[in-house]
């Protein structure tokens, strides 16, 4: 009834002779049954047949059986399930076929990865790539992660599944290889990518040349080790060609090679072409973005020499003299803000005379004119100023560095009545007093904010003002407050320089046991070797400097261990995180040789290492590392640096934050909770956002005051640069005012309602927290200054450093010759109101108390009138007289009243006509949907997204697909038409000192013009 089966045994009759009659007969007696079943219009296909093949011991029967069920699986799976034991079994003897079907058997059982350990063993023949079923399109996907979890070293889902390496990695190749051949060759980068391999990566842009600029797109983003990132820069860096001199300058910008950025910006800036130059003066604004300083500098230091203009701008001082121009000529602070502070301070029982709100309120200043030079309220307010006294003196001189930063063409002759005498070279300077110096300290503190808030200061004014610090450091270890201020100073202007010999003299401070010095030593230590990664197996350190830099860094170790002192011990651990910035996997060795010490001081610098060591990356790990350190660890500062390294871990994707702090904000440890306040602060910084001031609302009446004080902290921060339209943002500013004004709330919570008031409107209203520049790169000026900051928890001075993190939002067009065109415009798509500076305070003006006259009845002024007849007939008839004429008078005086009343109710009543409409309320005109900015202007973050160039103007951007926020290097479409309304960036002078008059020619008149002149001056003098 089966000819296929009777030919099966017919040949195997001839063949085997008695024993193939046997297996014929098998055969078709299977066929038989399978075919009766099939015809049978109540019976249900089976494969029960094919399975009892399966239990004989002929191979032939049973390779047939297999083939047959191979056809049939798919439908008949529940009954072939039964048989998967023996189905292994014949797969490990080495039968493809069983393999096969057991395969597609696991598959339908939901069980991938036995389906494709099984699939590699049955081999090319019975897995075909090609066919777009369920069965191959899961495992393909299977084949993927397990590949990419394999070359990642990641554990798999179900740990006992072993698949094979090397037909895996075949079968992967194979699919990128037939992905690329068919134009997804996107796809296959991708995979490629996730699964690490270099090798694979080189292939596919081979091929595919034009993905360069997503697979550096890619590995910025998806790419989590920072090696194997490297790797693939650099095969990017090898296919880019010449003609995108922009993503070159990228790629080796990302790989800190310098030499190729400089080539780069050579061929742009000497080109015949004027848009290549200026987009190399563009590449040069966003270099110095970056705030990495010894980066810059090697990039200059291999420009040539004619090339001007580019080293103005990365290392003449250009930059942050344009920050300092605009942040006092555009500053919107408002002196009522210091003036009411003061008043509500003084009254009494508001903590006039606590020296900690003293101190507050001096810092709040600094923030309120962050670098824009306008410290004319200490000056009006010496006397008050003067109050501090030791640290807070120390403080309150520093607070100069904060308001002038930035302007270091005056800073000596600024804080020159500070300053100590500079000592000799010869070393023959009088000895440093042991007391005092406090003033001293704090100028030699500011002179280093001055020049080392701005990354793109002067190169050469930075190091002039290093070595002047630097004597100052070798010449007072007798006097520990002034080493303080000199330590930090030296260590603010030579950030990142790596120099063995300042090393060096800042380590023989830190071995002076000195407890505030040794702080500011170990601080300065990090300051110098940011970035660095010394100490690690990987680092960026030149070959002749790494060793002795490793050691130094072990020394620091072991004295941290040895000492005694908690704030050297704080100042180490501060500094060896510092030092692990940017490092990611580099820098896990050391996070976690001071995560497992004995010391909670270490741990706690374990936890700031690793959030600046991953800072933006996102990374899972860190993010595992810190919140379980923040609910495991048994010190409560640990938990607290913990939590807010979250935000400096995520400050990429800040909605993230929020997320995960939600619960954390309800722990039972204050200490976290003031840390999750600070992290969602420092994540949404200006942004405003709803959601996250609904989260830390709550904690506003935290029956804790210093959770309080982060609550109103971090609330100012999410507020900062946000106009007063919205009710919540005014009564956040009310509540500030109350709880300053308020005798019953704790000294921590007034202080952080003072510093809020300073951080809601930072720098004029002009600067905001940025830890994120153009391209996804991190400002390390920023986040360097905001992890510094946040250590004003153990010591206020370093409330300075938020100068650091401040960074100014504003937009300005720039032309070939670094002038600003007043023509510019740039075209805002949102209504003024949601980006107008908030209102600034009204002075209430003081209502004087009117004498309230008494009312005297009718009979008792006319017995009055009368006894005042009588009298006058008594004394004559004149006064009679005068007295009539007197009553006289008053009578006409109170008629022409009563008729001035009459008139003035007639008028009111009469409001026909034109009196009507001027008396009825004007209508107020709708609010325009889009206004158009003036160059320069201020332009926030979020207000960035909705702003665009207008490209049909006479001055257009060189880059017109950016967002318009920084400087943007223009070009002009008509060159030969001069244009005379440009302007010039200057520094602002100090105050009384007028600024010099602008270039002039003067012709002298002619001759017969100055006799007359003589002679009209000689008549005017005679008479």
């Amino acid at each position: 009834r089966n000819p296929c089966s009777l030919e099966i045994s017919w040949l195997r009759f001839k063949k085997q002779g008695l024993r193939g009659c046997y297996i014929a007969f098998k055969l078709i007696m299977a066929s038989v049954l399978l075919s009766d079943q099939g015809s049978s219009t109540t019976a249900v296909p089976t494969a029960s047949g094919w399975l009892a093949l399966l239990q004989e011991p002929d191979n032939t029967l049973q390779a047939h059986a297999l083939n047959e069920l191979l056809k049939c699986v798919d439908t008949q799976w529940p009954e072939v399930a039964e048989a998967l034991p023996q189905m292994e079994e014949l797969a490990e003897a080495g039968n493809n076929v069983a393999a096969a079907v057991a395969s597609r058997v696991f598959f339908h059982l939901r069980e991938e990865p036995q389906a494709l350990r099984l699939a590699l063993e049955a081999g090319e023949e019975h897995f075909d790539l090609h066919s777009k079923s369920p069965y191959v399109e899961r495992l393909v996907a299977a084949a993927f992660d397990a590949y990419i979890a394999q070359r990642n070293n990641e554990s798999s889902s179900e740990a006992d599944i072993v698949l094979p390496d090397a037909p895996l990695e075949a079968l992967v190749h194979r699919l990128l290889k037939h992905a690329v051949e068919t134009g997804r060759a996107a796809d296959a980068l991708g995979i490629a990518l996730e699964a690490q391999e270099v090798d694979l990566v080189t292939q596919i842009l081979n091929e595919a040349p034009h993905l360069g600029p997503k697979a550096l797109e890619a590995a910025t983003t998806v790419v989590t080790h920072k090696s194997f990132r490297n790797q693939v820069l650099e095969v990017v860096a090898a296919g880019l060609k010449d003609t995108n001199p922009q993503l070159k300058v990228l790629v080796h910008q990302l790989l800190k090679q310098p030499t190729p950025v400089s080539k780069v910006l050579n061929g742009l800036l000497s080109s015949d072409n004027v848009d290549d130059k200026l987009l190399g003066l563009q590449l040069c604004f966003d270099l110095v973005d970056t705030g990495d300083q010894a980066f810059v500098k090697q990039v200059a230091e291999g420009l040539d020499v004619e090339h001007e203009q580019a080293l103005r701008v990365l290392v003449g001082g250009f930059s942050s003299e344009l920050a300092l121009s605009l942040l006092h000529k555009h500053s919107n602070s408002d002196r009522l803000i210091m003036e009411t502070l003061k008043k509500s301070l003084e009254e009494r029982g508001s903590g006039g005379r606590n020296s900690i709100l003293h101190n507050a309120s001096v810092m709040t200043h600094s923030y309120l004119y962050a670098g824009t030079t306008n410290d004319s309220f200490l000056r009006d307010y010496l006397d008050w100023m003067k109050k501090a006294s030791n640290w807070a003196k120390f403080s309150a001189t520093a607070s100069l560095g904060v308001v002038h930063a930035g302007h270091i063409t005056e800073a000596k002759n600024l804080l020159e009545p500070y300053l100590p005498p500079e000592p000799s070279d010869d070393g023959s300077s009088t000895p440093v007093s042991a007391t005092g110096g406090y003033a001293e300290g704090g100028s030699l503190y500011a002179l280093g904010l001055i020049h080392g808030s701005h990354a793109g200061s002067s190169a050469i004014k930075r190091q002039e003002c290093s070595e002047l610090l630097r004597k100052h450091l070798r010449n007072s270890h007798a006097n520990e407050v002034i080493s303080h201020g000199a330590a930090l100073g030296v260590g603010l202007t030579a950030m990142g320089c790596s120099d063995v010999t300042l090393v060096n003299e800042l380590k023989e401070l830190l071995y002076t046991d000195s407890a505030v010095a040794g702080e500011a030593a170990g601080m300065a230590l990090g300051l110098v070797l940011v970035g660095s990664g010394a100490g690690n197996v990987t680092n960026s350190l030149e070959s002749s400097t790494q060793e002795e830099l490793n050691q130094v860094v072990t020394e620091l170790k072991n004295y941290a261990r040895e000492t005694h002192h908690e704030k050297i011990i704080r100042g180490i651990a501060m500094g060896l995180a510092l030092i692990q910035y940017g490092q990611e996997e580099n820098a896990d060795a050391v996070i976690e040789e001071m995560r497992s010490d004995r010391d909670p001081i270490l741990r706690y610098g374990a936890q700031y290492a690793l959030a600046l060591a991953y800072c933006g990356t996102g990374s899972n790990k860190a993010i595992r590392i810190l919140l379980h350190t923040a609910v495991s660890d048994v010190s409560d500062d640990v938990r607290m640096a913990a939590v807010i390294g979250l935000a400096f871990v995520l400050y990429k994707t800040p909605d993230r934050v929020p997320q995960l702090v939600k619960l954390l904000l309800e722990s039972f440890n204050p200490h976290v909770r003031y840390a999750s306040c600070m992290a969602v602060g420092i994540s949404m910084a200006g942004t405003g956002d709803a959601e996250s001031v609904a989260l830390l609302e709550p904690m506003l009446d935290d029956m804790t005051d210093y959770v309080r004080q982060g609550a109103l902290m971090g609330t100012a921060m999410i507020y900062m640069q946000q106009s007063d339209s919205a009710r919540k943002i005014r009564s956040f500013r009310e509540r500030l005012s109350n709880i300053i004004r308020d005798k019953h709330q704790s000294t921590l919570t007034k202080m952080g309602a003072i510093l809020s008031k300073g951080i809601i409107d930072a720098g004029g209203r002009n600067c905001s927290l940025v830890m994120g520049g153009r391209f996804g790169f991190t400002k390390m000026s920023s986040a360097i200054g905001m992890a510094l900051w946040l250590q004003h928890w153990h010591w206020f001075p370093m409330m300075h450093m938020f100068s650091l993190a401040l960074t100014p939002t504003f937009t300005i067009g720039l032309n070939k010759d670094l002038k600003f065109p007043k023509s510019f415009e740039i075209q805002c798509n949102s209504k003024p109101s949601v980006f107008a500076y908030p209102k600034k305070l009204e002075e209430k003006k003081e209502e004087k108390k009117k004498r309230v006259e008494t009312v005297t009845l009718s009979t008792t002024a006319k017995n009055k009138a009368r006894l005042a007849r009588k009298k006058a007939k008594e004394e004559g008839g004149e006064s009679t007289k005068e007295m009539d004429i007197d009553e006289s008078e008053k009578e006409k005086i109170e008629d022409e009243k009563e008729k001035g009343e009459k008139s003035e109710k007639e008028e009111s009543m009469d409001i026909d006509g034109e009196g009507a409409e001027k008396l009825l309320p004007k209508k107020r005109e709708p609010e325009p949907t889009s206004f158009r900015v003036k160059n320069p202007a201020r332009i926030t973050k979020a207000q960035s997204k909705v702003c665009a160039f207008d490209l049909e103007q006479r001055y257009r951007p060189i880059r017109p697909n950016e967002v318009p926020f920084g400087v943007v290097i223009l070009t002009d479409s008509t060159p030969a038409e001069e244009d005379e309304d440009l302007g010039a960036v200057q520094a602002p002078s100090l105050e009384g000192e007028c600024a010099p008059p602008k270039p002039f020619e003067w012709t002298p008149p002619p001759a017969d013009e100055t006799v007359e002149t003589e002679a009209t001056e000689e008549k005017d003098t005679k008479a």
